[in-house]
């Protein structure tokens, strides 16, 4: 009963007490190949200085340009309300995929709220946006089919083509006339586009993509994962906000970031997705996501259709930010978004990373394998609740702090 020698027992428990100390535990021993394979990298990853992954959990009192929460939804009251009364409810769920009845009225309602935002005839749900591009591209390519990629574009697609073992045909960013080339030797394919690219927050010129897969016979699949929400009536993004929705014949969508939620989606053509919902492997194979996060999310896109002027407000401060930048001298690439990416040499954007976090701003650091090796990339995600004055001292401090590291490039 109180013997030193033995672990201390919670009494109503019968349970060891593990609150006083970090438990041990054994690990297996890996094989040479493996563990030296997996050393070079974590080597690489271990001499980043200042190191940029280790952002702190409790960000109140921070800037928080490392998040994709653009909209601030996430904890929108009528989101957690929502999410907090469809947990009261009393249910019974399949935990199965929604091909073998995984659904709710929560996500049906969502599903209709979608249709609407993106203007689409139907929507397959899926777990994250990484299985809505994965699992699409290897359900309708075949190895003989060519997949033409921008360089730029999300990874997901990237191993969708590689699960699919489809001939991947890569084309420069945001060049039309180097893809209809590309298209005219390989011949009918799949175009794979973002309609805002994650790296540099740029925008595709999506009519003359249209226009050569529709002379060409290509199917265009177009990543919509930071621009819905942000573009477009209803925030249906950017196929919505030019009228050509009814060209694109797949768009996908990351539910992660405008809407702040968890999961992904494919919008298309009802024929089309009633075939492709139950030969998806990530849709047949997964559970589908829960009827609280449905519910959610269902609320997140009712604000979001409400209010469009969360997303005005952000793209405004965003091209504030731009503005700032450049008249400075600082290369924002074709940024024209709430994102806004500087690129550096080697892995210096950690540098520029850590000034910043002195001063109470986070920010992304992108390096290899994310991006080709040699450069690194430090990204700013510009969100709604940021106002002018914020913006003004977010740019002050960036370029302080390019200053102390290429004074020579940036004027006074």
């Amino acid at each position: 009963m109180g013997d030193a020698g033995h672990s201390a027992v919670n009494d109503a428990e019968g349970l060891p007490d593990m609150s006083s100390s970090a438990a041990v535990y054994g690990q297996p021993t890996y094989p040479a190949w493996i563990a030296d394979r997996v050393r070079l990298q974590r080597d690489f990853i271990d001499n980043l200085r200042p190191f940029p992954f280790d952002q702190p959990a409790d960000i109140r009192g921070f800037y928080s340009l490392h998040q994709n929460d653009y909209l601030r939804l996430s904890n929108h009251p009528e989101v957690v309300h929502a999410r907090a009364e469809a947990n009261l409810r009393p249910r019974i769920e399949s935990f199965s995929s929604s091909v073998f009845g995984g659904v709710s009225s929560e996500h049906d309602r969502f599903v209709a709220l979608l249709k609407d935002s993106l203007q689409a005839n139907d929507i397959i749900l899926t777990t994250a946006g990484w299985t809505a591009n994965a699992g699409l591209l290897e359900a309708i390519c075949a190895e003989e089919t060519p997949v033409y990629i921008d360089v730029e574009a999300h990874a997901s697609m990237v191993d969708g083509i590689r699960f699919s073992q489809a001939k991947k045909v890569i084309v420069r960013h945001n060049d039309w006339e180097h893809l209809e080339k590309r298209v005219k030797i390989h011949g009918p394919g799949v175009v794979c586009i973002d309609a805002l690219y994650s790296t540099d927050g740029s925008l595709p010129d999506l009519p003359r993509y249209i226009d050569i897969c529709e002379r060409h016979d290509c199917i265009l699949v177009l990543d919509e994962a930071h621009s819905f929400g942000m573009f477009g009536a209803k925030g249906g993004g950017l196929a919505v906000k030019l009228g050509l929705a009814h060209r694109v014949h797949f768009r996908t969508v990351s539910l992660s970031k405008a809407l702040g939620g968890h999961g992904g989606l494919v919008a298309g053509s009802a024929d089309m997705l009633r075939s492709l919902r139950s030969h998806m492997r990530p849709v047949l194979f997964s559970s589908s996501t829960s009827a609280i996060l449905a519910a959610g999310h269902a609320a997140a896109l009712e604000v979001l259709m409400r209010e469009p002027e969360r997303a005005a407000h952000c793209l405004e401060m965003a091209a504030r930010f731009i503005r700032t930048l450049e008249a400075a001298g600082v290369d924002t690439r074709a940024s024209r978004s709430q994102i806004v990416s500087l690129f550096f040499k080697d892995e210096q954007a950690c540098q520029l990373y850590g000034e910043l976090r002195e001063r109470r701003i986070l920010s992304s650091v992108f390096v290899y394998p994310a991006i080709p090796r040699g450069i690194s990339m430090l990204r700013f995600s510009v969100y709604s609740e940021l106002k002018a004055d914020d913006i003004d001292y977010i740019a002050d401090c960036t370029l302080a702090g390019l200053r102390k590291m290429r004074p020579a490039e940036l004027r006074p």
